[in-house]
């Protein structure tokens, strides 16, 4: 799960890129840093702090929409991806992302559901839809879907090494909340070698309240040097949705196929596309 999890959320919800909210804010810097020495009393409270009303926040959402700009950079190559998301907790999610300069290629789409019951990676290219069984709670155990989908505060400190630093205004402001992120754990160092979790933090102005503690932009780092950037724009939690809103779309034709990741116990085989 974390391997098919991971690609769902490296490509939401795999080069700096601006800033998109249009609430008037500022630009985020683009380079992220990383930790390099160990936080002073003074920013280790402000951090507690913030992850203790990041969680509460992140536990009062239910639904969210976004607009979605993924920046992938590889071996200096960038690809640009633009697209939708939507999340419904426990474990519903849809997104299509498309190349942003040739929108039509379906080859190249990016297209995930994750239906409460299966997340389903449809390859437009090669007509397959690689699907495995979900968790009951969650999208799947990596660093990206914990973020978005909240988790405890304490669990986040145990698994991840985080830094901020509240007197550096280029990275702690007003509008804007920057969280470096490195891993402890080997499998979680096999993912990233570090990340940034940068959350808009605007609370004195009405117009940033519904996005307020809520992820701006996430950016990792691969251990290979290749980059991820996710920015999210129009992001709203007000918005409705019901379980069958996230059903799998079937397939287009009889020339698709679909893949298991990991078979389910006991083993559910599907030779046609999802139900309507």
């Amino acid at each position: 799960m974390r391997t098919l999890g991971l690609t769902l959320s490296a490509l939401l919800l795999t080069g700096p890129v601006v800033f998109g909210q249009s609430t008037g804010a500022p630009p985020a810097k683009d380079t992220p840093t990383s930790a390099t020495k160990p936080m002073s009393e003074k920013n280790q409270k402000y951090l507690d702090a913030y992850l203790k009303v990041w969680e509460e926040r992140m536990a009062s959402i239910t639904t969210l929409e976004t607009k979605v700009v993924v920046t992938e950079t590889e071996d200096g190559q960038k690809t640009v991806f633009t697209g939708d998301a939507s999340l419904l907790k426990p474990n519903y999610a849809r997104m299509m992302l498309k190349e942003a300069t040739d929108p039509t290629n379906h080859r190249k789409w990016r297209h995930f559901v994750a239906d409460g019951e299966h997340l389903w990676e449809y390859d437009h290219g090669k007509k397959v839809a690689r699907v495995a069984q979900l968790p009951k709670e969650g999208i799947g155990d990596n660093t990206a879907m914990l973020f978005l989908f909240g988790t405890k505060a304490a669990d986040i400190k145990k698994r991840y090494d985080l830094d901020i630093d509240v007197d550096d205004d280029t990275r702690h402001n007003d509008f804007y909340l920057r969280i470096n992120v490195l891993p402890k754990s080997k499998e979680d160092m096999q993912e990233f070698k570090k990340a940034e979790l940068v959350l808009f933090k605007n609370n004195k102005d009405e117009k940033f309240a519904d996005v307020w503690m809520l992820p701006a932009r996430l950016w990792f780092q691969h251990p290979n040097g290749n980059q991820v950037s996710w920015e999210f724009k129009n992001m709203t939690t007000k918005k409705k949705f019901l379980a069958k809103d996230f059903e799998a779309p079937r397939f287009p034709d009889k020339e698709w196929k679909s893949e298991w990741s990991r078979p389910p116990v006991p083993t559910v085989s599907r030779s046609t596309g999802p139900g309507k």
